[in-house]
């Protein structure tokens, strides 16, 4: 309730009278003091300037991640950049976020290849998982134009061509799947 009222920029008997409620229990439900219904709470969002939608949970830890594997890819660091992907795979192996957390498209990390690579990950995963494949990861933008080995050694580019899973050799990523699983 806080956050809603901060980034409307309204105090708190402006937000609570356009509510309809009164300043003491907007109060109350900022500090926690009392549960607003959802209606309630809806109703508030509403008069802030916003509206409540259901998501995935992690659907925006793994935005956050995406978010964090272009900052490094930014940085130069193409290595952590990997094991990030490499971690982001593994949350849904062990279980910790539920395939449908991926149907919500993460964003981009700034860079082609790092986007089709990611995309390409969420089809293996949802195979893997017996999930539907997420549309924004079938967009054209998540598909390259030519070849990209991940690995720059090209002593490895001949395993890798045999170890590369179909859902990153379709996009043009040339990457093994045990580098996708231990990073």
């Amino acid at each position: 309730m806080r956050e809603i009222r901060h980034r409307s920029g309204l105090r708190q008997a402006e937000l609570a009278a356009r509510a309809g409620t009164s300043r003491t229990r907007l109060s109350a439900y900022e500090h926690a003091h009392t549960d607003p219904s959802l209606a309630t709470f809806e109703r508030i969002a509403a008069a802030g300037g916003f509206e409540l939608a259901v998501v995935p949970a992690g659907t925006r830890r793994i935005g956050e991640q995406v978010s964090k594997v272009g900052a490094t890819i930014e940085a130069g660091d193409a290595g952590y950049a990997l094991r990030l992907v490499a971690e982001l795979a593994g949350w849904f192996r062990a279980g910790a976020v539920g395939p449908q957390a991926f149907d919500a498209d993460p964003g981009n990390t700034g860079d082609r290849r790092w986007d089709a690579l990611i995309a390409g990950v969420a089809e293996m995963l949802a195979h893997e998982l017996g999930h539907a494949v997420p549309a924004w990861a079938s967009a054209r933008s998540r598909f390259l134009d030519g070849w990209w080995f991940v690995t720059p050694l090209r002593t490895l580019r001949a395993s890798v061509l045999v170890e590369t899973p179909a859902a990153l050799a379709t996009r043009g990523v040339l990457l093994s799947a045990s580098s996708i699983r231990s990073v």
